[in-house]
């Protein structure tokens, strides 16, 4: 399943960082890096996995739910969910998370003003 959400105020690792994933890189994909969410504490499987895909505009995490370890050496092959009801769950955590995060820079007030020269001062310009 495809999230697309806008860009966010942190990095994307440190964002699904804060919902509850951790960090791997693949060895057979010359180490690519993705990030996975265990369903079962203490165990590897069944997780949720991510890869990310980023612009300047929006972030792109291809979500999917890994049930089992591959079964063959080499495959890929590990009964992956890409849509269904837990996965979409995981998608609306994922994206009622990221409101939270997301980049809302205003201009704010600092305190300063413009500097009125004497003249300006005497006749209330």
């Amino acid at each position: 399943m495809k999230i697309i959400i806008p860009k966010l105020s942190v990095a994307s690792k440190n964002f699904l960082r804060q919902c509850g994933y951790a960090e791997i890189s693949n060895w057979h994909k010359n180490n690519e890096i993705s990030y996975v969410r265990t369903l079962n504490p203490g165990r590897f499987y069944p997780r949720f996995h991510i890869y990310i895909e980023t612009n300047p505009k929006q972030i792109m995490l291809n979500l999917h739910l890994d049930a089992k370890q591959p079964s063959y050496e080499g495959t890929s092959a590990h009964g992956g969910e890409y849509d269904g009801e837990i996965v979409e769950a995981e998608a609306s955590k994922i994206k009622s998370a990221a409101e939270k995060f997301q980049s809302k820079i205003q201009p704010q007030f600092l305190g300063f003003q413009e500097k009125k020269s004497w003249w300006k001062n005497l006749f209330g310009l």
